[in-house]
């Protein structure tokens, strides 16, 4: 349900965290999650740097499906409708941050996150993140190898890896030409590497 109140009290929340580039990310996350008709959920580099508790820069992806009146809500609250379903947002600092719903609908489970006693960001689970990471490496880029195998080495400990490995056995059974296991496989080489004692390196 789109509460433009809620929302702009979001952006303004998000103006204030200009010292903390993950939380400015989360709460204008929530301020489009307001805006919006429909429930949006944060994915993609977003949610591996809340998962991480390390910033990279990334534009925010969100799954929802938006209508014309939910673009329109937006433009209104003060976000820039460049193209499609891509946003942008300028702070008063002058921060340009990028906002995009590639997806209509979040291709996993999703968790509840609280951003104050009022606020909660709906975002993707953490084991759904990886596979949704381990599929992006599959394009062979090394940018979204090593950017599966940071989230893979900092959230190693607190992981249903059984979960991790039932998920990506059941979509490389239906998909072998991705390699998916494989990716699994390469990615877990690398992250049991890292976790080696005396291993430097980021």
């Amino acid at each position: 349900m789109r509460q433009s109140d809620k929302a702009r009290s979001a952006l303004e929340a998000a103006q204030f965290a200009d010292k903390n580039a993950i939380l400015r990310s989360l709460w204008l996350a929530k301020a489009a999650d307001y805006g919006i008709k429909g429930r949006a959920v944060l994915v993609g580099g977003t949610a591996v740097n809340l998962h991480t508790g390390s910033y990279r820069p990334t534009d925010i992806d969100m799954c929802a499906l938006l209508d014309a009146s939910d673009r329109q809500a937006l433009v209104e609250l003060g976000f820039i409708n460049s193209q499609g379903d891509h946003f942008e947002y300028r702070f008063a600092d002058g921060e340009l941050w990028l906002l995009e719903f590639p997806d209509s609908q979040v291709d996993g489970d999703v968790d509840l996150i609280a951003l104050s006693s009022e606020d909660q960001l709906a975002v993707i689970r953490k084991e759904s993140l990886i596979v949704d990471r381990l599929f992006q490496a599959t394009d062979g880029t090394e940018i979204m190898f090593q950017e599966a195998v940071r989230l893979c080495a900092v959230v190693y400990a607190s992981t249903n890896w059984s979960w991790v490995e039932s998920e990506i056995g059941r979509r490389d059974s239906l998909e072998p030409g991705l390699q998916l296991a494989a990716t699994l496989a390469r990615v877990m080489e690398e992250v049991r590497a890292r976790l080696e004692p005396g291993h430097q390196g980021g």
